[in-house]
Order: C-alpha cells, then structure tokens, then sequence
C-alpha cells in the first residue's frame, strides 16, 4: 500500500518582535480599490520612467564629457 504523497509544510513567518505571522493567502482585491489605487499607480510609472530617462541622460552627458578630455 503506497502513501499519498505529503502536501508541503506552510512555514510560518516570524516578524523582528518574534511574534509568528500566519502565511497570508493571496487576497482578491475589489475592482474599486483597483480603480482608486490605479491613479496612483500611473502616476508612480511616470516618475520611474522620469527618473530613469533621468539617469540615462546624465550617463551619456558623463560619456560625452569623458570622450572630449
């Protein structure tokens, strides 16, 4: 008679305090919240991509400066 096979231990988390916090299930989120927090969201994508186009331009100013000395 063979076993069936053993689902995987869920390991619990421990915070910095020492207190044990219970695996967290993926939680569904309501299309509201969705749409409440998709403004926010756009509005952070546009200042990475700022920030990046930011840091590249500043990467080529750097080469430009360093092949002309």
């Amino acid at each position: 008679m063979s076993e069936a096979p053993r689902r995987p231990r869920r390991i619990a988390r421990t915070t910095t305090s020492g207190s044990t916090v219970a695996p967290r299930a993926r939680e569904l989120r309501s299309p509201a919240s969705l749409a409440r927090e998709s403004a926010y969201m756009v509005t952070e994508l546009k200042r990475v991509v700022g920030v990046t186009a930011l840091c590249f331009g500043m990467l080529a100013v750097l080469v430009v400066v360093d092949r002309l000395q």
